[in-house]
Parts: C-alpha cells; structure tokens; sequence
C-alpha cells in the first residue's frame, strides 16, 4: 500500500499494520509452539527489518499477548488467577490475597521474571483497581480469525482485513501526525493514551477506537518493560502512535494538504 501520510512524514522507521488473517505466509517470522515470546518482538520485526510477523493462540503464550491481539483475555478465568495478575499488575507480594499460591508461582517462574512479579508492574497502586481494569478496562475480543500479522505496511494491499496502522515515532514525527490527526477530529482530544501493557496500546485499544464514531489515535510504549524493547530495538525517544483505519484513511485523505506542507515543518523532514 502506497501510503499519502508516509510520503510527506519520511518517517524513519517502517510504518506496521495490523491484519486479521486465517493464514500466515511461510516465511513469516513467528514464535516456535509452546515457547514464550513478547509481542513486541513480533512488531520490531516488521518495524525494523520488514519481515512479516504474527501468531495464533498456540505461538502467543502470554496471556497479555494474546488479550492484546484480540485473540481471547483469560485473565480472569478463574478468582486464583484474576488475583494473581491482578497482583502482577499493581505490586505483586504486596497485593496478592493468597500469597502462598503467589510464592509458589514466583518460584516457578522463569530467573528474570520473578523480581517482576514479586514487586509487580507498578501500573495499579491496589489491587483492586487492576481488577477493575481487568474486568471492565481491557477490551476484550476474541476475533473469527486464526492468526494477526505484523506487516510492513508498504507490503499490504487493500483486499487484505487491515484493522490499525502502528507508526513507531521520534517526537517531531509524533508531533506531525498528532496535529494531522486533530485536523481531521472536531474538540481537542485526538489521542487516547490508555493504562496498560504496552502490547494492548499496539493493537485491542485501537480495535475499539476503530468502533467509536470519532476514534482516536492510542499512544503507547510507556510502561517499562516496553521501553526496553523499544531500548533494544529502537531508541529511547520512540514511542508507537497506533491508528485506528477509520481515522488513517480520513488522514491519509488530507495528507497532501496538511501541516506537512507548511514552511514551518518542512524543516524537520528528514534528508
């Protein structure tokens, strides 16, 4: 897909969609069955090296993986396991109810999980109100699809179910498209930036954007674990604007006649 917007912005880092899919291509990068991975390893793929990544509910073992594709939440599947990430999710030992069965659990963890889990994520200050993201925060979907892949978006084409477009972005281009976004939005408010893993800001928070009659761009990459795969992969000033299609294809409509053509701008467009 040729795109308008990638065109003006010159981004430095390859733009990635989304897309609901029944098949994987052959040499698509994906995780080996029963072998834990991060998605956002998967999105660096694609975003740095232009191969096509993704998975299905055998290759994504982590549950926040999963949650945030879209391909089923099982966080609270039973009371002992929405304790426990409700736990991981605020601070760990600290806020557990059974913290026998929490011990056991962090014991058999794997050696650079369990600091993380004994303290926990820090995303919640209770654990009360991690539950309460769990039950009624996360969005929750379970699509009719058996994989979601990782694509270059230069890769795409239109008859494929693409259902967000990921741009990862230094400031000067996160500024860009914040503007190009609310100039197509009415009110002020054209980003959401959502609590939670950094993954769900990759893909599920923008699946319900896209439902909304003003969706709005998700900025992620905040939390700290995924800043060190952002670390690892890209920089420390990059961040992931994800859009929504409905609000990319009403940017990618003004896209030649927009902040980017602006004297102002221009200067920053990359040599």
């Amino acid at each position: 897909m040729k795109s308008v917007i990638v065109a003006n912005l010159r981004p430095e880092f390859e733009p990635v969609a989304v897309v609901w899919s029944n098949t994987i291509p052959d040499d698509a990068f994906q995780f080996r069955k029963g072998k834990f991975g991060c998605i956002l390893y998967l999105f660096a793929e694609a975003a740095r090296r232009g191969k096509v990544a993704g998975g299905n509910r055998e290759t994504i073992t982590c549950n926040g993986g999963r949650a945030a594709l879209g391909l089923g939440v099982d966080f609270d599947a039973s009371d002992e396991r929405l304790d426990r990430f409700a736990a991981a999710f605020s601070k760990g030992l600290k806020s557990t109810n059974n913290p026998t069965t929490y011990k056991a659990h962090i014991e058999a963890a794997p050696k650079n999980w369990k600091a993380l889990l004994e303290l926990g994520e820090r995303r919640h200050c209770r654990a009360a109100l991690a539950r309460e993201w769990i039950l009624d925060g996360l969005p929750r979907y379970d699509i009719p699809y058996a994989y979601v892949l990782f694509k270059p978006l230069r890769h795409t084409d239109d008859s494929e179910n693409i259902r967000a477009i990921i741009f990862p972005v230094n400031p000067v281009e996160l500024s860009g498209l914040v503007t190009l976004a609310g100039s197509v939005m009415q009110g002020t408010d054209a980003v959401r930036v959502p609590q939670g893993a950094c993954c769900n800001s990759l893909a599920a928070f923008a699946y319900a954007e896209a439902e909304l009659e003003a969706p709005r761009a998700v900025l992620g990459m905040l939390g700290a674990e995924g800043r060190g795969v952002m670390r690892k992969r890209f920089r420390d000033d990059i961040l992931t604007l994800t859009l929504p299609v409905p609000l990319f294809l009403r940017m990618e409509q003004e896209a030649d006649d927009c902040i980017f053509q602006i004297p102002s701008w221009k200067k920053f467009i990359r040599r």
